[in-house]
């Protein structure tokens, strides 16, 4: 029982940081403040990079718990998106400096 609380209480977390950090972009693209999504992109790879692990760790020894797998395929791709928009969007245009 403890292995499914430990799966999903992590995908869950995954799951409402990409919720969180996709708010956090609409509000700081509001703002014009596009180099804090930087930030984001950032520990997004990190909540994948969990995601992956506990994903790896269920399916060399599955409790039983693999059916659920697409679930955390999902918000792995979530992340994966969002990660790259970020990274596009966190951008900023250079200054051009007067010779």
């Amino acid at each position: 029982m403890v292995p499914f609380f430990i799966y999903w209480a992590v995908i869950l977390v995954c799951l409402a940081w990409a919720v969180l950090s996709l708010w956090f972009t609409i509000f700081y693209l509001s703002r014009k403040e596009n180099g804090n999504l930087w930030a984001f992109a950032f520990f997004n790879v990190l909540a994948a990079i969990v995601l992956a692990i506990l994903l790896v760790f269920y399916r060399t020894w599955g409790w039983g718990i693999t059916q659920y797998s697409s679930f955390i395929y999902l918000v792995l791709g979530i992340l994966g998106v969002l990660t790259i928009a970020q990274a596009v969007l966190g951008r900023e245009k250079k200054e051009v400096k007067a010779a």
